[in-house]
């Protein structure tokens, strides 16, 4: 009836409902995201059938090696927990998700300090008196406000929080820190077509702005894909994983470069798949371009390529990487989803809201040099290496590679 869509997801760092709907339904919509949020029912029989369809979604999931093996990935990088925490729910655990449990969880974490309300295209007062209205200024703080600010009533500290809309404007969130470690991870899979392999290093969170901005361009500037591409504007076919990886290895099924961020840390590196029996080799030519990357430009790393004209960034690399992140961002921001997505998650994390000429001029800053540093950093600290195929190879000369490259284990 709303002619619009509602919908939820979860991600290490947060649970998201969305809706979206014709103007004259905001209030329809901030009533249903108030009732799933605030008051959920959870009945025997919504879980019993969780319980029963779960286990086929997982079965699902693992076999998916893009979905699955990031996952892998996340546990072996942070072994302490924290990111390292499963996001799909262990099969082994499954019986824990009772009625109560779900109902505990529920009053420990969706706390009034942890709940960002946003919205794109409603008025800002409108939106205060919708949430005033259902029920969101009702909601008790973990911990007692002073005194001065109990006498407030009728929600007025939910409107002092509401009202704070400005760039400058900072809200105090939580803080949880991550803890990475770094670890190794092979699955035996012979019978796969194609062994996936992943390298991966500690980089910067959204906490340190500057160094999340390094690696978002270095992620560009890597770029990378599959062994076939229609090509086109914007598909990264000069990226160096394209130049120096996939056109030079007819064997590389796939190599892209990924980051992961999140508000303390963050996990950069290289993912690649090929037929059987050559993985091996396959960590030797992503281990070269991480090590690539952070030497010197103009300037041969220990093993390098014989069609790389050179080996640290150039200029000319780093400037078509900016110009196409900045495409990327400014493309992305046409949508309204994703503005609104991209609000909420930065009132959440760092209390404020960061205008696009801001990341702009940020992503303007970046120089070769940057790059050169970022990359080197991620050499200083333990490797994350994952394989899932054919592991017999990489498992037996990983150290030896690794070691050859200056990534530590």
């Amino acid at each position: 009836k709303l002619g619009g869509s509602i919908m939820s997801s979860s991600s290490r760092e947060c649970i998201m409902y969305q809706a979206a709907v014709f103007p004259q339904d905001v209030p329809t919509a901030v009533k249903l995201l108030a009732d799933t949020t605030l008051r959920p029912k959870f009945l025997p029989e919504d879980v019993g059938e969780l319980q029963a369809t779960v286990p086929w979604e997982l079965q699902d999931v693992e076999s998916k090696a893009d979905m699955f093996l990031p996952e892998k990935l996340h546990e072996a990088a942070f072994r302490s927990g924290t990111l390292g925490n499963p996001l799909l729910c262990p099969i082994g655990q499954l019986h824990r998700a009772t009625v109560d449990s779900l109902a505990e969880y529920h009053e420990r974490w969706y706390r009034p300090e942890r709940i960002v309300v946003a919205a794109i295209g409603v008025d800002h007062q409108q939106l205060i008196n919708l949430c005033i209205d259902n029920g969101f200024a009702d909601l008790a703080p973990s911990h007692p406000a002073p005194a001065a600010d109990q006498s407030d009533s009728n929600g007025s500290w939910f409107r002092k929080i509401l009202a704070t809309g400005g760039a400058n404007s900072r809200i105090a969130v939580p803080s949880c820190k991550s803890v990475y470690t770094g670890g190794t991870w092979f699955d035996s899979k012979p019978d796969v077509d194609f062994t996936q392999v992943y390298l991966g290093f500690k980089s910067a969170g959204i906490d340190n702005e500057h160094g999340l901005y390094v690696y978002a361009v270095l992620q560009m500037l890597l770029g990378g894909g599959g062994s076939f591409s229609a090509g086109g504007p914007g598909k990264g076919m000069y990226s160096r994983l394209y130049t120096r990886v996939l056109n030079q290895h007819a064997w590389i099924e796939s190599c892209v470069a990924f980051h992961h961020c999140y508000t303390d840390a963050g996990l950069f590196g290289i993912s690649a798949s090929c037929r059987p029996r050559n993985e091996h080799a396959l960590f030797d030519v992503i281990a070269t371009e991480i090590e690539a990357v952070a030497a010197t430009s103009g300037k041969r790393s220990s093993f390098r390529r014989p069609y790389a004209s050179q080996e640290g960034a150039s200029l000319f690399e780093v400037k078509r990487a900016k110009n196409q992140l900045k495409s990327n961002l400014l493309m992305n921001l046409e949508s309204r989803m994703v503005q609104l997505e991209d609000l909420g998650r930065q009132i959440q994390v760092s209390g404020r809201k960061v205008p696009a000429e801001a990341m702009i001029q940020h992503i303007e800053a970046i120089t070769p040099e940057d790059i050169r540093k970022g990359a080197a950093e991620l050499l200083a600290s333990p490797a994350t290496v994952l394989a899932q195929g054919c592991v017999d190879g990489i498992s037996q000369f990983c150290p030896q590679v690794a070691a050859n490259h200056g990534i530590k284990l």
